[in-house]
């Protein structure tokens, strides 16, 4: 759990370790895995979500617009992503 204090606003940032596996094969191996992190992102009682994929760990998916929900903070929010992470792209669905 990290914290980051921005303009007066305090977020809670969780990273969520996942795997998704599809396609099960009868040697016991999968046709598609995936590994990652799910990323929550907590301002009061209010949670923001994404993920990074470990294969593709330079990249965030955000799961809606993140606009209204960090507003003029979205800026530093990039940043400290940047910074602290090595993350070069955000995507929103």
């Amino acid at each position: 759990m990290e914290t980051l204090t921005t303009n007066e606003r305090t977020y809670i940032i969780k990273f969520i370790p996942f795997e998704d596996k599809c396609g099960l094969n009868e040697d016991g191996t999968y046709d598609i895995a995936y590994s990652g992190h799910y990323i929550d992102i907590q301002f009061n009682d209010e949670i923001f979500d994404g993920k990074i994929y470990e294969e593709s760990k330079y990249k965030i998916s955000f799961f809606s617009s993140p606009y209204p929900f960090f507003g003029v903070d979205i800026e530093m929010i990039k940043k400290y992503f940047q910074e602290e992470h090595g993350v070069q792209e955000f995507l929103f669905s």
